[in-house]
């Protein structure tokens, strides 16, 4: 059976994790990543990443050479690689599904310029307060209908916490929760230097705001502006964030919780989405992990009703639900 065929416009952090995750699910995918554009980066530049990125290490696994104008891995995936303006790509309307990963076009109607020709979808890897439909992958992603034709993914902060609250909420009724994100900062984002990483200035610590704030209440019927926050911090680091969750629930919880919470990890709900570590040994260990979120049972407790979870994200690796909704959807359009 034919596979759909996609194209991915931006080759930055997400884009190159995109690329890795796909080589890597040959057997798993139901579309083909045709082509990779991106506005900045020629493909010998590219080709460059690939085989020196210290965190996505490609090379690993995967010879990669370039032939006229394709990027040729293990000398039988071919992807056309372009270096041209974004409305003037010259691949535009070839694809089945336009992955807009630059970061650039998160307005649905900028977006919605991409469906030309054999183009039937554009999904969004970011945040879109008006696109079509936000599916998140595990939550309401089977939501769709044929009438979303720009989609959101959310983000990866999104990611990390709807399926997780759904999942509270439905043992013990979610009355209030908090997020606090300490976030890292991407490697060539640093202008000066970086205490975790020689050679690199400082950058200051940075409070931001954070689409979850938006989309959770939009999500989720039982959360609204009235209760949740989200705090946000951009610090001078290059490796996995934090992300720790506090729920006020109706029913008080138990220490059993983390049976249940370990038991849909494994084989239900949350499988493939999170995943429960019982000692925190540090950050680095969950680089470039697939999950949405690694829940640390030794830092998360229990006071009276609240229930304190801690966790790590690999934020450019929410790729993963971006990969998983892009199969999905892909199977939509080719059955």
């Amino acid at each position: 059976m034919s596979k759909i065929k996609c194209g991915m416009n931006g080759f930055g952090r997400f884009g190159l994790h995109l690329l890795n995750y796909y080589l890597e699910s040959a057997n798993e995918k139901n579309f083909e990543l045709a082509y990779i554009n991106d506005e900045i980066l020629d493909i010998n530049q590219a080709l460059d990443i690939i085989v020196h990125d210290q965190y996505v290490k490609i090379y690993n696994n995967f010879s990669v050479k370039i032939k006229d104008d394709y990027l040729i891995f293990n000398d039988n995936i071919k992807i056309k690689y372009s270096n041209e303006k974004s409305y003037e790509i010259s691949w535009i309307g070839l694809p089945d599904i336009f992955l807009e990963c630059t970061g650039r076009f998160t307005d649905a109607d900028l977006a919605r310029k991409f469906i030309v020709g054999d183009t039937k979808k554009v999904l969004i890897s970011a945040t879109s307060l008006n696109a079509d439909k936000t599916l998140i992958f595990g939550f309401n992603h089977e939501d769709y209908n044929s009438n979303d034709d720009v989609i959101s993914y959310g983000s990866c902060t999104v990611n990390a916490y709807i399926v997780l609250t759904d999942f509270i909420n439905n043992l013990f009724s979610v009355k209030s929760s908090d997020v606090n994100v300490i976030h890292n900062v991407p490697e060539y984002q640093l202008k000066g230097g970086n205490i975790h990483t020689p050679g690199l200035p400082s950058v200051p610590i940075l409070r931001k705001g954070c689409t979850l704030s938006i989309v959770a209440p939009k999500l989720l019927k039982y959360v609204s502006d009235n209760n949740f926050n989200v705090n946000y911090t951009l610090i001078p680091y290059t490796g996995v964030s934090i992300i720790d969750f506090r729920y006020s629930l109706e029913k008080k919880p138990t220490s059993k919780i983390w049976e249940t919470i370990e038991e849909a990890s494994l084989e239900g709900r949350l499988k493939g989405l999170y995943s429960v570590q019982e000692k925190d040994n540090g950050p680095s260990q969950h680089q470039n992990s697939k999950y949405s979120a690694i829940l640390i049972k030794e830092n998360s407790y229990i006071k009276e009703k609240d229930l304190y979870i801690n966790a790590y994200f690999d934020n450019e690796n929410s790729v993963n639900r971006f990969f998983d909704l892009t199969n999905f959807l892909s199977k939509i359009l080719r059955d």
